[in-house]
């Protein structure tokens, strides 16, 4: 019998290389996918915001540190 794997202590990366190199395991599936949901998706800016362009590129670095930090690709 196999060990049981523990997704938690994975990085994001880690778990979607699992997942790609496991296609069977949907216990991996469904742990990456709650990963991925659990981000925050959108950035919400007005059309007549003379601050759009600010917080889009603001929103992008966070994104963009975020995956840093947390291992993601």
């Amino acid at each position: 019998m196999e060990a049981k794997v523990n997704y938690s202590t994975m990085s994001d990366q880690e778990l979607k290389r699992y997942m790609l190199e496991h296609r069977n395991d949907s216990e991996a599936f469904y742990a990456y996918m709650d990963r991925v949901y659990a981000r925050p998706q959108q950035t919400v800016v007005e059309p007549d915001d003379p601050e759009w362009e600010a917080k889009v590129t603001a929103s992008i670095r966070e994104q963009i540190g975020s995956y840093d930090r947390n291992g993601n690709s």
